[in-house]
């Protein structure tokens, strides 16, 4: 089966072409499905699409890929711990300066952001 040219999949497709981004490494990194379900719906199976909130959020990722791709060094995406790592130190410094928290160590705001989040630090 094949996904219809405007779905979300197919954007979710093109847009990580753009990027040069594997989908097999997207699916290792993007924190919101996991690979067999990213697979299911990027394939078109019947009844197997992203929920409305899932094509939002992986949008969103794509997003913060296209943020991270456009600085001076080129991201090799098939390093995908460390890519998942750059994008979350880049989520806490952006929650950080939403909740104008300043002079404050990143340990000290990732611990805050994922007290925000309902994650409890270690």
């Amino acid at each position: 089966m094949t996904v219809a040219s405007l779905s979300t999949e197919a954007t979710i497709r093109e847009r990580l072409r753009k990027l040069s981004c594997v989908q097999n490494a997207f699916a290792l990194f993007n924190g919101v499905v996991g690979r067999t379900r990213f697979f299911e719906a990027m394939s078109g199976k019947p009844g197997k699409n992203f929920s409305q909130h899932d094509a939002e959020r992986l949008l969103e990722v794509i997003d913060e890929m296209e943020e991270l791709a456009s600085g001076d060094i080129p991201v090799d995406w098939a390093r995908t711990d460390e890519v998942q790592t750059a994008l979350v130190v880049r989520r806490v410094a952006r929650i950080a300066r939403e909740l104008n928290i300043e002079n404050v160590s990143l340990q000290q705001a990732a611990a805050h952001a994922t007290q925000l989040v309902g994650f409890k630090s270690k």
